[in-house]
């Protein structure tokens, strides 16, 4: 399944205006309720947004049970120092689910801070790889990693510079779980793994993709 494409670029400061614009147009008799229902959905829709390295605001969309929903985002802490959220564990971000089932990316303040200040486009890696977990529950940090990759490479956000700033971060990692594959290293090298497995794939011809 692929990922969501970006929508129309922006800015994150838009929502209140936005807001502010729809009470007063209601006031002054411009707009009916339902066009006041479907101004403040799009500014639900805008606070779910994630902001990448680029400036480009984007959202991950989902379809479950025959409905297409937007993930929401939440942020989660204050963005000081010592102040990390208990509920992600250490993670700069996790993916669960609501008292419905239907996931919501959550992000850590202070671990996204440092990782915007020092390596944003790792943070946009970051969001892609929820998406992934978003988008197919079943897929495993690995396929998710795979997926984030293919994903900014299809939208032209990896390169070889990009490529090695993501790689020498993941190094960093020296233990990991498991299911990251036990390190940092490891981690990497199965993406990659998983990376060029899905390109020789899309070059085989159609009913050649098994072993």
């Amino acid at each position: 399944m692929q990922l969501p494409a970006p929508f129309k670029p922006t800015p994150a400061s838009d929502a209140p205006a936005l807001s502010t614009r729809a009470a007063r147009a209601l006031r002054a008799g411009w707009l009916s309720g339902g066009a006041l229902l479907l101004m403040l959905a799009a500014i639900a829709n805008l606070a779910n947004a994630y902001q990448r390295s680029d400036g480009v605001q984007v959202q991950c969309v989902i379809e479950q049970h025959g409905e297409r929903r937007v993930v929401p985002v939440e942020w989660l802490g204050h963005g000081e120092s010592g102040d990390r959220h208990p509920a992600l564990g250490g993670a700069a971000a996790v993916v669960r689910p609501d008292k419905d089932g239907w996931p919501v990316i959550y992000f850590d303040q202070v671990t996204v801070k440092g990782i915007r200040e020092k390596d944003p486009h790792m943070l946009d890696f970051i969001f892609y790889h929820e998406c992934a977990h978003a988008t197919d529950p079943t897929r495993d940090e690995i396929d998710a990693n795979c997926e984030a990759y293919l994903e900014l490479d299809r939208l032209g956000m990896m390169n070889e510079p990009l490529e090695r700033a993501l790689a020498q971060t993941h190094r960093k990692m020296m233990r990991l779980p498991s299911r990251y594959g036990g390190s940092g290293a490891a981690f990497w090298d199965k993406t990659m793994a998983c990376v060029s497995e899905r390109r020789a794939q899309s070059r085989r011809p159609a009913g050649q993709n098994h072993e």
